[in-house]
């Protein structure tokens, strides 16, 4: 059972939304409270005044505008991930993002992603799966994404090679986790990670973590069903 933040009562959960569109921030806020499970403790319309409100407010999830997440190379993710790390990020994106952009994204820590123009249902999925601990991305979005990454040199063989605590450590390594990080995160030993992430180089036979970072998105791709990564949306 999830444990409480400051904020949570019998309200639900707490979320924060930041995008620069007031229109945008009213709809999302009024289609959140109707939702019975979740409440909205904050707004802001830039990284400035999102800080602010973060620091009146402890949410446990932000729902954040993809224009201004990519600012200054994600700054505003790393800052989140330094200061709040127990902040859920959900990312809004428009159709035309660009998919590295994207996977620049989910390395700083974003939890979820979906369009600007989803309907609440699937903004309620979302919000759902990132507090059940699962990295959720739209499935339309998806596809999208992985048509691209198709076209990238990238060995299903090397992915399934991969154990399941490896692939779990990987996608942790592309979010721009350390190993200190990732061993607290998952109650382990630093020398455990060490020796994992060791293993996974060697497996997709590359020399950095950095290298191994573009295979995350094939595990995704990989993972379509399974229980770890949430990708949901119309099937076509």
């Amino acid at each position: 059972m999830r444990k409480k933040s400051q904020n949570s009562d019998a309200k639900g959960v707490s979320v924060v939304i930041c995008d620069r569109q007031p229109l945008f921030r009213l709809g999302l806020r009024l289609a959140i409270e109707q939702m019975g499970d979740f409440y909205v403790v904050g707004e802001a319309g830039d990284v400035d005044e999102l800080l602010i409100v973060l620091k009146r407010v402890k949410p446990e999830i932000l729902v954040l505008d993809m224009t201004i997440a990519r600012l200054e190379n994600f700054q505003v993710l790393r800052q989140m991930r330094t200061h709040y790390p127990n902040v859920k990020v959900v990312l809004t994106v428009p159709k035309s993002v660009n998919p590295i952009e994207l996977a620049g994204a989910i390395q700083v820590g974003v939890s979820a992603c979906l369009f600007r123009d989803s309907p609440p249902n699937l903004v309620k999925m979302a919000l759902q799966s990132v507090m059940s601990g699962k990295l959720w991305i739209q499935r339309e979005f998806a596809e999208y994404i992985f048509h691209v990454l198709n076209s990238l040199p990238i060995s299903d063989e090397l992915i399934r090679s991969l154990t399941e605590r490896e692939r779990q450590i990987l996608i942790l390594v592309a979010k721009g986790m350390s190993n200190k990080e990732i061993a607290r995160y998952l109650g382990v030993s630093l020398q455990t990670v060490k020796t994992h992430v060791s293993h996974i180089l060697q497996k997709l036979k590359v020399r950095s973590r950095a290298e191994a970072t573009r295979y995350t998105l094939a595990l995704l791709r990989s993972s379509l069903d399974g229980e770890k990564v949430a990708l949901q949306g119309r099937r076509r």
